[in-house]
């Protein structure tokens, strides 16, 4: 699945509304795209659960209440676990009513205990991103947050442009296509603010603040 239908690029292509057959290239381009955008904005835009992730659940505890988690917007946090042993038992789980976090940001408190000092303590289950179009609509049920409109229509205008230029997105070509992806973006200074607005920075400047 990806952010954006092939049913939205049909009607951007101006393809005919009766033309229903399954549309491999299409479907192809916008993974491709997608996951270039995934690239330039540091993170996974499209909405997931995250469940013992190796690279997206587990954290080095600060010593602080709070915990920016490397993905957003927050749909919702199932289990937070601090342990220095690394079982992540029940005895270790962080009671939910001690948890709240700022959606937007990915920024995590825990109103009890804190988040111990350690490397790789602190085991946080969580679904973030924006949610996929299904159905001309955002899946609501993945994902409290459907595509930004102005992240949509440029994935979009991408997706177009990287067709009519004859782009396949297949493996054997894909670093042609990427690289012309990437002058396409530098001469479009719009689709460059768009991704730069959805980028996530460093993590040692996020509690910057604080």
């Amino acid at each position: 699945m990806a952010l954006i239908s092939t049913y939205d690029l049909r009607l951007w292509l101006g393809i005919e509304e009766g033309d229903n057959q399954p549309n491999s290239k299409l479907a192809s381009l916008a993974l491709f795209v997608e996951d270039f955008a995934d690239q330039f904005t540091n993170r996974a835009l499209e909405a997931r659960t995250y469940f013992q992730d190796p690279d997206n659940s587990y954290y080095d505890g600060e010593g602080t209440r709070y915990i920016y988690l490397k993905q957003y917007p927050v749909s919702y946090v199932s289990s937070v676990n601090v342990d220095s042993e690394h079982t992540f038992a029940a005895a270790t789980l962080i009671a939910s009513a001690d948890l709240y976090w700022y959606s937007d940001s990915g920024k995590l408190i825990t109103e009890g205990d804190y988040f111990s000092r350690g490397r790789r303590n602190v085991l946080i289950n969580y679904t973030a991103g924006y949610a996929p179009v299904v159905g001309n609509t955002h899946n609501s049920s993945v994902s409290t947050y459907p595509v930004p409109l102005d992240l949509k229509q440029v994935l979009l205008e991408m997706c177009t442009l990287s067709f009519k230029e004859g782009m396949t997105a297949v493996h054997t070509v894909q670093t042609q296509d990427q690289l012309r992806i990437v002058q396409m973006l530098s001469g479009d200074t719009m689709w460059n603010k768009t991704l730069s607005k959805y980028k996530k920075w460093d993590g040692a400047l996020a509690g910057r603040w604080e």
